[in-house]
């Protein structure tokens, strides 16, 4: 991972000399590697690193000023960079083996950075619009699955990610939105979804079995703008759902313990409930 820095230090002074050329730097260290960068434009940079045996690495660049970098080590990976627009920018750091990486950006000034520090895992970026950014981090066994799908202008979404078999879902369509999501643990689950303007999800996932919402299941859902829902689970088998529909309105839920259960439904403009649910 430390060749970063001398990749961009080398870009950069290439760049001076001849700034409407892209350049691609691939390095492929073990057996049955395989690697295909495209770039269609100008002023394109692409670093591929592939360390281990049986990678496979896509990288496709179309339009200006993009910067994409892959980082493998372990084998067995397969990551897909695609960029489409200008100045865009993705980073996928693996260290592990078997695990899948995508990210897909469709407009200019998209940020997407992945770190997977964790065996049999999958994450997914797509981006469409303009000024999003996403953050992906993964650590611990094996198992876990991220998945952001952001479509409209300056979206947020942070998913870390430290256990096993551990999921999270987000899907934001508008502008402004931010999801912020963590998970400590083994087998919690969470799936969101946000269409309008300027919501807010915070949500932590801390200890085993904990649900809200999974693949095909969304829990936590918002229409409309400005709404937010801050979710805390702090132990085991605990579940929590929430629907707001309109705008302005908040929701709040903190489980602690064993076995919570909780929904909130809200229809209309600047409601407010706050649910606190613990053992004792």
């Amino acid at each position: 991972m430390k060749k970063t820095l001398l990749f961009f230090a080398f870009t950069m002074s290439v760049g001076y000399m001849s700034a409407q050329t892209n350049i691609s730097n691939v390095l492929q260290n073990g057996d049955e590697n395989l690697s295909t960068v495209t770039q269609v434009g100008n002023s394109n940079k692409s670093l591929l690193v592939q360390d281990g045996s049986i990678n496979a690495s896509d990288v496709s660049q179309r339009g200006q000023e993009n910067v994409s970098e892959v980082q493998m080590a372990g084998g067995n990976n397969l990551t897909t960079m695609v960029q489409v627009g200008n100045t865009n920018a993705g980073v996928t750091l693996i260290t592990e083996a078997n695990n899948v990486a995508l990210v897909s950006q469709e407009g200019d000034n998209n940020i997407v950075r992945q770190e997977m520090e964790t065996s049999d895992s999958e994450a997914t970026a797509i981006q469409e619009g303009n000024g999003n950014k996403v953050i992906q981090g993964q650590t611990g066994v094996s198992n876990n699955t991220l998945f952001t799908q952001q479509v409209g202008d300056a979206n947020l979404s942070t998913q870390v990610q430290a256990g096993e078999n551990n999921a999270i879902f987000t899907d934001q369509l508008g502008n402004g939105s931010a999801a912020i999501i963590t998970q400590d643990g083994t087998s919690n689950n969470l799936s969101l979804n946000q269409e309008g303007n300027n919501n807010t999800i915070n949500a932590a996932q801390t200890g085993n079995n904990n649900y809200a919402g999974g693949a095909n299941q969304v829990l936590l859902d918002q229409f409309g703008d400005e709404n937010n829902i801050i979710l805390e689970q702090t132990g085991d088998e605990n579940a929590s759902a929430v629907y707001q529909a309109g705008g302005t309105n908040e929701a709040i839920n903190s489980q602690n313990g064993l076995g919570n259960n909780s929904v909130i439904e809200q229809f209309g403009g600047r409601n407010s409930a706050t649910v606190s649910q613990s053992e004792n």
